[in-house]
């Protein structure tokens, strides 16, 4: 037996006349294989994908995310002045934020970068707003090496740590050089690749650790915004 063409009166009987000019979906509903598919008018919308058009979602961050965001932020500005190996500090900051970005993508990076960077930006003399445009460049930079080096690596988030330690100390720097007068002598370079290197090194002792608890991190719990 071949298609079936169902009539199309009994699904049209209840639509509403304002519409004019109707349009029905044709999809193919299967009868098994002895009666083969059979073609059957709906005037219902095609089903759409709830993940794909959910405004958003990529942005979310859970209630102990932000908890974590908000605490990292309060540990690195209490900690990160008090301990100089080498005449540099450490950023703790750009490392627990690489890491929600390696682990989570770009929206909660983004919201990790925000939530953490000023927090730390109240705590700290850092002019107000440097410390989160530095680490949102960060997340966008990383989140788009993901794409193409592949995120879940252990290499690739070690690598995304110097190279935003580089970014962040350069855009701190050039935020300071426009609010404040110029500085004496030349710009700190050791200083910006020492820190870098500090960065780096306690990015590939911590981010193993930290990429698990970002991951069970606020699993099951509902969106802060």
């Amino acid at each position: 037996m071949g298609p079936l063409i169902l009539p199309a009166e009994p699904v049209t009987d209840g639509l509403s006349p304002r519409y004019g000019l109707l349009m029905f979906h044709v999809k193919q509903a299967c009868r098994g294989s002895a009666t083969g598919g059979a073609l059957v008018y709906s005037a219902d919308r095609p089903p759409i994908r709830d993940a794909a058009y959910r405004v958003g979602r990529g942005t979310q961050i859970s209630y102990i995310g932000l908890l974590l965001a908000v605490l990292i932020g309060i540990l690195h500005a209490a900690v990160a002045p008090v301990i100089a190996i080498g005449d540099v500090h450490p950023n703790l900051v750009l490392v627990a934020v690489v890491a929600v970005t390696v682990v989570k993508g770009f929206g909660p990076g983004v919201a990790w970068a925000f939530a953490a960077g000023l927090t730390t930006n109240l705590l700290t003399r850092e002019p107000l707003g440097s410390i989160p445009l530095g680490l949102l460049l960060v997340v966008a930079a990383t989140a788009g090496g993901a794409r193409l080096f592949g995120r879940l690596s252990w290499a690739y988030p070690v690598a995304a740590v110097a190279l935003g330690s580089i970014v962040v100390d350069a855009i701190s720097l050039g935020v300071l050089l426009m609010v404040d007068p110029p500085l004496s002598g030349a710009l700190p370079v050791q200083r910006i690749a020492g820190a870098a290197l500090l960065n780096t090194v306690i990015a590939a002792i911590v981010i193993l650790p930290a990429r698990t608890l970002v991951e069970r991190a606020g699993a099951d719990e509902k969106p802060a915004w």
